[in-house]
């Protein structure tokens, strides 16, 4: 019963240092006499016979968390060796040495050095015990196996935590991106169904009108005023598709610019030629001032649609009889392009949502043409591409515009 009970206490703990001390600690209590001890683990499948020492009293003590054989004296080390290869116990005069091999492959040597010679019984005593450390060594092993498995869990659960939450974290990003291309897909369904509509309908009723007057064969000049009509409304509706296509280009995620070395002044110039013909209309003028042969790192092609949204709406938002202004310049670092006109202005309000994507602002095109609100975004867009930035200034309504892009002149 002393040897049960000596036993059991030892099964409930879940260290193997503590473990080790115990065993040494209940030998002596269980024979009743001081003795100094060792106690040394070697693993079944052990390289080279290494073993560890987890436990030591006596004269033994300093030996703890020694590991491998030269951690012991010549005299020592032999005697755990040999206990290894015989694998059974040995009692020697005061020397006595316990060999265990536990259930899951672990061998376990215990040199005991006592002030006296151990009767029969008290090695009866210590062999019995002996045999009883065997489920002892295991629960603590399978112990140490799970807590070590606990914290390979906890490590992989926290490695998926992480990956998961990462991978959240770019869902979160896509979806924002998929709501904004939604979005963005419903404002140019609105403006097709808004906008769009009243090009067709002059379109429309044009073509009805003309329809009848070659019915009643009216003159040339009449059928002709009314096919003017219709390509100027149909003008007006490919325009209109330009911008969207262009703001749809401009909004996609994988765009990019392809800078090359541009002429600017000579750029400006070919914009204003093609959009003449526009202000000739109103009985506008079109002024421009930029002297040549400064070269600046640009996409011409998204330059030309920039400055022809600048134009095209300075032309648009003057009034007949106007003055347009194309001016170029530049500094030690940048290209600067201004546009000028004297056309119906910018209120402050119209100031802070100028650049917004389908802004109504309150000035009004002078001779009816029809706005999508998306140019200004557009022209934005390409600056800001390029590294630039562009700025409006207006003195209110009815005091004109101007509008400044500065762009850098390298890349």
């Amino acid at each position: 019963e002393i040897i049960i009970d000596a036993a059991s206490t030892l099964y409930d703990f879940k260290s193997m240092q503590r473990l080790a001390e115990g065993v040494l600690t209940q030998i002596a209590s269980l024979l009743n006499v001081d003795c100094a001890g060792i106690l040394v683990l070697r693993d079944g499948g052990a390289v080279n016979n290494d073993f560890s020492v987890l436990a030591g009293s006596g004269c033994y003590s300093g030996l703890i968390g020694s590991a491998g054989q030269a951690s012991l004296d010549s005299d020592l080390k032999q005697t755990v060796e040999a206990a290894f290869r015989r694998r059974k116990h040995e009692f020697v005069d005061h020397r006595s040495v316990l060999y265990i091999r536990t259930g899951s492959g672990r061998e376990v040597v215990i040199l005991l050095q006592a002030e006296r010679d151990l009767s029969d019984t008290d090695r009866s005593l210590v062999e019995i015990f002996g045999s009883r450390l065997s489920i002892a060594f295991d629960n603590v092993i399978l112990y140490q196996q799970l807590q070590d498995a606990n914290a390979q869990l906890e490590d992989r659960v926290a490695q998926r935590t992480r990956a998961l939450m990462q991978a959240n974290r770019r869902l979160s990003a896509q979806w924002l991106r998929l709501q904004r291309a939604n979005g963005f897909k419903n404002e140019i369904l609105g403006t097709v169904a808004h906008d769009l509509k009243n090009p067709l309908g002059v379109i429309l009723g044009r073509t009805e009108m003309l329809v009848e007057l070659i019915g009643t064969a009216s003159s040339g000049d009449t059928v002709t005023s009314q096919v003017d009509h219709i390509r100027d409304a149909t003008r007006r509706l490919i325009t209109m598709v330009d911008h969207l296509i262009s703001d749809a280009m401009a909004d996609a995620f994988d765009i990019t610019i392809r800078r090359e070395p541009v002429d600017v002044a000579a750029l400006v110039a070919e914009v204003a030629e093609a959009n003449r013909p526009s202000a000739v209309g109103k009985q506008q003028t079109i002024i421009v001032s930029a002297p040549a042969g400064r070269i600046t790192m640009c996409d011409q092609d998204r330059m030309r649609e920039a400055i022809d949204n600048l134009v095209s709406n300075a032309i648009k938002y003057s009034p007949v009889g106007g003055k347009i202004t194309l001016l170029v310049d530049h500094d030690a670092e940048h290209t600067i392009i201004r546009i000028t006109d004297e056309g119906a202005g910018l209120s402050p309000e119209d100031l802070g949502r100028l650049f917004g994507r389908f802004q109504r602002l309150s000035a009004k095109p002078t001779a009816g043409e029809s706005s999508t609100g998306l140019g200004l975004s557009i022209v934005k867009r390409i600056v800001e591409m390029h590294d630039g930035r562009i700025n409006a200034d207006s003195g209110g309504p009815g005091q004109g515009s101007t509008f400044t892009i500065i762009l850098p002149t390298t890349a």
